[in-house]
């Protein structure tokens, strides 16, 4: 246990500065002095544990450099063949690589869907770095291969199979599961094959979005991967047979310790797997030997194991929830239990047990957790690991050694399957099932820490759980708080995307929500999960914020760069108002939008619609009459936030501004510049009326179109106004009496 906590505060100290490790010594120094003995090996550990991390990091570097890029690379792990996207982990001189290629036919399409583990493919390609976040506490996708010893992306123009192959067992045993995985999508039933493959292999791609989705507003999605329980009921059944076989104790226990690392790889070496792998051959070695080992000195030692191992493993997310939910269950969960024999409180307890030690995990990494998923797991974990999880073992036995008997298996399953997704279906229509929390602040995270540590010592002390749950909902809601009121322009690419939001959580608006044009494909081409800028990015900034409900959602025109986003971001967020321009409903991107999000109440307005909330003003200066939802009918805000004056102008372009050139109420502190920058905005006599301090531009990094153009940059410069872009700096952020802060700071 102080290994496992000496190993955790090394990895913060680093991971804030390399410097501290000097105070570690001097801690180390101190304790020397005054002899305390207990202390001297807590900072010791800590400080190897912490040399031992800063040396692993050290050493991940990349040997080359951005560029074109032609050799000979192997495919080494995560093959994904989706619509015309061809994606995959290579290796190229003993480094890894992430590959992405755009699939150009069908018959290209069918080729590369032979390829196995240990292939070769001739490449000619772009080395390019991956992004970091441009949104503040956006998914970090660089740090994310950077973990993984990834330091490019490598984009292919072309690519073509060669005939030598890298033949490996590592290889022989990811090619059996990529095998049986396709197997299981070929000759099972569509309403099964997703369990089985989630279930037994460890892999949920096959998974429906929306099925998907259901499972995880319930907070039971984590059933859909293999956990520890899994993995005690797969080694409790295997130990029963091999019993039943006449094996001997010991040699089952033996051939259990060598099947289970085999287990590991071959269900993707996900955390919850190699954690309990780890703990039931240390549980069973004791057994073989005379010194007896406990569950936590198992855990504790498997913790040490896999940190060992990859030391970045502590920044996984899997990681951290089967460790943080393990831990709480062997130190808390025993005591608590011995104090009531009722199986279905027993249950209740563990779900609860299970909830809590998660929620500062789940709040730091998804923004938000289930409040229902407490209660549902009693339901739905019997149903998972005892009917869904045999049977598909079961069906995996038919399906390789006799297909004729699938039939008996699939029929039960699917069963239950279609009981488990109508009865989510049912469940997710409750309101409230889901608490936003935002990303806490790293004070709040600490304070929510401690407050969990309390909950636990105070229920095993008293033996209540409810009154001491409150200080820990009180600082959740605290961290959806906005104390001093923030205006962002979220980096959606090329388009727009504003949110407001008021101190003391007045109000939450949002200008726009970006999006993308759709183009026509193939059916083959089609891809199972398209990239959303409205799912993707707008929802996950909104609930990062700690946002559940939008008071009002103007639209500021019916382009797809500003509104195809709202479908996704109406599914997730509470509505209170959508706003938009008369006639913008002419267009079948609007239509399609209101008739997909029909209980949303929704305004059209003209010029002269305002509102107003404590200090802050919102009034709508343009169109003066209905129009067609074009670029000229954008709906312009000039708003007053702050004690400044904002002008934020859609899509507007050279004559709207005329038009506007006689309103005084355009004049403006901050400019939020039309059209992303276009040369048929932003005109000379605008400016000069505006007269702005601060002008934004929303466009996109590279974007085809060329935005900002040069005409524009002039322009503004010449008035010598500051110039903040979302292609250069990422999300900019006003946080009110404070200024300006960026994404990619």
């Amino acid at each position: 246990m102080t290994a496992t906590i000496a190993i955790i505060l090394a990895v913060i100290c680093v991971f804030i500065s390399v410097k501290t490790l000097l105070l570690l010594g001097l801690l180390l120094i101190i304790s020397l002095v005054f002899k305390r003995s207990k202390l001297v090996v807590f900072f010791s550990l800590t400080l190897v544990a912490g040399v031992f991390f800063w040396f692993a990091d050290s050493q991940n570097r990349s040997q080359h450099e951005a560029g074109a890029l032609e050799a000979v690379v192997t495919l080494s792990d995560g093959i994904v063949i989706d619509g015309d996207a061809f994606r995959a982990q290579v290796v190229y001189q003993d480094e890894r690589f992430q590959l992405s290629y755009k699939i150009t036919s069908e018959q290209e399409q069918q080729a590369l869907e032979k390829l196995s583990y240990g292939d070769q493919l001739h490449v000619n390609a772009e080395l390019e770095a991956p992004e970091k976040n441009r949104n503040q506490d956006q998914f970090n996708y660089q740090a994310f291969l950077y973990r993984k010893h990834i330091h490019w992306l490598l984009k292919a123009n072309m690519i073509q199979p060669v005939t030598s192959k890298s033949t490996t067992w590592l290889y022989t045993l990811k090619n059996f599961r990529k095998n049986q995985l396709e197997k299981i999508d070929a000759e099972m039933d569509n309403k099964i094959s997703p369990y089985v493959a989630s279930l037994v292999y460890g892999d949920r791609s096959y998974v429906d979005t929306s099925v998907y989705e259901s499972y995880q507003r319930l907070g039971v999605v984590h059933l859909l991967a293999i956990s520890g329980l899994h993995v005690n009921l797969i080694v409790a059944g295997f130990l029963l047979v091999l019993r039943r076989l006449g094996f001997q104790i010991e040699k089952t226990a033996i051939m259990m310790i060598c099947l289970l690392p085999l287990y590991c790889l071959m269900t993707g070496g996900n955390a919850p797997v190699v954690r309990a792998a780890i703990m039931t051959i240390c549980l069973m070695a004791g057994r073989l030997s005379p010194v007896r080992v406990t569950s936590l000195q198992a855990l504790c030692f498997s913790f040490i194991l896999v940190f060992l191992f990859n030391p970045y493993c502590v920044f996984e997310i899997g990681f951290q929830l089967s460790y943080a939910v393990s831990f709480a269950i062997i130190l808390s969960g025993r005591k608590i239990m011995r104090k009531t024999s009722s199986t279905l409180l027993n249950s209740l307890y563990i779900s609860l047990i299970s909830t809590v030690s998660g929620i500062a995990i789940m709040s730091y990494h998804f923004y938000e957790f289930s409040i229902v998923g407490v209660f549902l797991n009693i339901v739905y974990v019997p149903l998972f690991t005892f009917i869904l999880l045999p049977l598909s073992f079961l069906a995996i036995f038919f399906m390789n050694l006799m297909p004729i008997m699938l039939t008996i298996p699939a029929t039960m399953m699917k069963v239950a399957v279609t009981v488990s997704e109508a009865l989510a279906t049912v469940l997710q229509k409750i309101p409230f099932t889901t608490w936003i929390t935002g990303r806490p602040s790293n004070i709040s995270l600490l304070l929510l820490i401690m407050l969990t540590f309390f909950f636990f010592y105070k229920w095993e002390k008293t033996g209540k759980a409810y009154r001491y749950l409150i200080p820990v909902c009180i600082c959740l809601f605290l961290g959806t708080f906005n104390f001093t009121g923030k205006v962002s322009f979220i980096d959606v690419g090329q388009g727009d995307s504003v949110l407001i939001q008021l101190p003391w959580n007045k109000g939450n608006y949002v200008i726009d929500v970006g999006g993308q044009m759709a183009f026509e494909k193939e059916q083959w081409a089609e891809r199972k999960e398209p990239f959303s800028v409205g799912k993707n990015i707008v929802t996950p900034v909104l609930k990062a914020n700690g946002i559940s409900t939008l008071d009002k959602l103007i639209v500021t025109h019916s382009d797809a760069d500003h509104m195809e986003g709202l479908i996704d971001v109406g599914g997730a967020m509470h509505i209170k108002e959508l706003v938009y321009a008369e006639g913008g409903e002419t267009k079948s991107i609007m239509q399609k939008a209101l008739k997909a999000l029909p209980k949303i109440p929704r305004k059209a307005v003209l010029a002269g619609y305002s509102w107003m909330k404590g200090d802050a003003t919102f009034q709508v200066i343009s169109p003066i009459q209905k129009g067609e939802g074009g670029n000229n009918d954008s709906i312009v805000i000039t708003a007053v936030l702050d004690n400044k004056r904002w002008l934020f102008t859609g899509d507007i372009e050279k004559e709207t501004e005329l038009a506007l050139l006689e309103n005084p109420l355009i004049k403006a502190d901050i400019l939020k510049v039309a059209h992303h920058g276009s040369k048929t905005s932003t005109t000379p006599a605008f400016i000069e009326q505006v007269k702005p301090t601060i002008s934004i531009i929303s466009c996109g990094l590279n974007n085809r179109f060329g935005h900002p153009r040069e005409e524009t940059l002039e322009t503004l410069e010449k008035a010598n106004t500051t110039i903040y872009r979302t292609d250069l700096q990422g999300e900019i952020i006003y946080t009110f009496s404070k200024g300006f802060t960026f994404g990619l700071e």
